[in-house]
């Protein structure tokens, strides 16, 4: 009997589309993990990446696995947080009796992202581990046989593994294993100029999804650029979004951010207070200083992504501003994201960018 599948407990299986040649453009703040993550992508062993959830956690997954040996093989993400023993059990590794294929065997050649390793059982520590020493999972005849797996594994998590393990929830020999390829991504609030260059990437994203012209002064920004933004660029996105839809003026003023950040984070509010350390109101700058100082959606210098597609996907939008800068050649498209064409006309096809 053929074995079926791993379990829809898979958050997800979308191509991985993220090069470092993408996150080079995007991160800036970033750049001293990327480097040691290019590194890292020659070499077979796990990767723990140490982060809290955001696009670019799963971005520099993606890229590890696009700029190794085994790029042309799977790809899969698993989330097992608030599952049981045996539903881990059986996400990763299967279950012979009822013939079903886990993610570790569906990753055979390939590479496997694990968010939240912190949330593993006791048990399913031990059999990862395991799993990851000998390179063997049990068979799916029976539970005398193994197989060999040729398999990479990449783990996140936001907690402290080290204490974790201290209080007897963190295996020592995973974490050992896991913590010689580790990479650090600072939250966001500590990234000045990424938070510049994603904020620059979705306004310019929303004014042309909405169609619309806002521009924004230098002490706006400057007061987006200092506010803890705790929720990551998932957050930044929101609120960008926002204020696009209802800025009252074109040119928006310090007084309307501080404002919107007051009404969407009012409990944040300490945070903001120290944020914020732009005090004076804007709104009456005049037309020269205004125009000096705005960020304008015309302008080349601060356009990141010389156009955006309909979908906000970033991972979408990155595909296809590459096949764009490429003038649709997917043999250059290919070649630059390090991907055989197979590759990229499947990838091309799942976002829908063929239409």
């Amino acid at each position: 009997m053929k074995a079926k599948s791993s379990d829809t407990l898979l958050l997800h299986g979308d191509p991985a589309v993220a090069s470092f040649d993408m996150l080079d453009e995007l991160f800036v703040d970033l750049q001293p993990e990327i480097k040691k993550a290019r590194l890292y992508a020659k070499s077979s062993s796990p990767v723990l990446i140490e982060a809290s959830a955001g696009p670019e956690l799963e971005m520099l997954a993606q890229a590890i696995h696009n700029g190794s040996g085994r790029k042309s093989g799977s790809y899969a993400v698993v989330s097992l947080s608030g599952t049981t023993n045996e539903e881990q059990s059986r996400v990763l590794f299967g279950d012979p009796r009822m013939g079903r294929r886990g993610a570790i065997l569906d990753c055979d050649h390939g590479t496997l992202m694990i968010q939240g390793i912190d949330k593993l059982t006791l048990p399913i520590q031990s059999q990862l581990a395991r799993v990851m020493r000998t390179k063997r999972v049990m068979s799916q005849v029976n539970y005398s046989q193994y197989k060999y797996v040729d398999i990479r594994i990449i783990a996140s998590t936001s907690k402290n593994l080290t204490e974790l393990r201290k209080q007897f929830l963190f295996r020592s020999d995973l974490l050992f294993t896991l913590r010689a390829l580790r990479l650090r991504i600072p939250k966001l609030k500590d990234r000045p100029n990424d938070i510049q260059n994603m904020f620059r990437y979705y306004f310019q994203d929303y004014n042309r999804r909405y169609r619309t012209q806002h521009t924004l002064t230098e002490q706006a920004l400057q007061t987006i650029v200092r506010y803890s933004w705790d929720g990551n660029i998932l957050q930044l996105a929101a609120f960008c979004e926002r204020m696009i839809l209802t800025a009252p003026e074109p040119l928006i003023h310090t007084g309307y951010v501080q404002q919107l950040l007051t009404e969407l984070y009012e409990k944040d509010s300490a945070l903001y207070a120290q944020a914020v350390s732009v005090n004076q109101e804007d709104s009456t700058a005049g037309e020269g200083d205004a125009a000096s100082a705005a960020i304008s959606t015309a302008s080349p210098a601060a356009e990141l992504h010389p156009q955006v597609p309909e979908r906000s996907d970033i991972y979408r939008d990155l595909l296809a501003t590459c096949l764009r800068r490429n003038k649709g050649s997917r043999k250059r498209t290919a070649l630059e994201l390090g991907i055989s064409t197979t590759t990229l006309w499947r990838k091309i096809r799942y976002y829908h960018l063929d239409e």
